[in-house]
């Protein structure tokens, strides 16, 4: 399949409780990640995480369904279309 990159916005609505299972994720996937960008709330235990992956149509919805089966996860993601 042919490779495609991805804009990811990932909102962690408790930094406690998801912050591991995150992080080891995106460690995880970190040789397809060429941005992130994170930006944390401290004040109100939240996290906004912005990527710009590449990865194929099938690993990028595996990579978005584990995501967002971590409790206190959303995830949004779309396909960059460059010419």
């Amino acid at each position: 399949m042919e490779m495609m990159r991805h804009v990811v916005t990932i909102v962690v609505g408790d930094v406690d409780k998801a912050f591991v299972p995150v992080s080891d994720l995106l460690h995880e996937y970190a040789k397809h990640i060429h941005l992130r960008v994170g930006y944390p709330m401290r004040d109100k235990n939240v996290s906004v995480i912005f990527l710009i992956i590449e990865l194929d149509p099938d690993d990028m919805g595996a990579f978005s369904g584990k995501l967002g089966q971590i409790k206190s996860v959303k995830v949004k993601t779309i396909k960059l279309k460059i010419d």
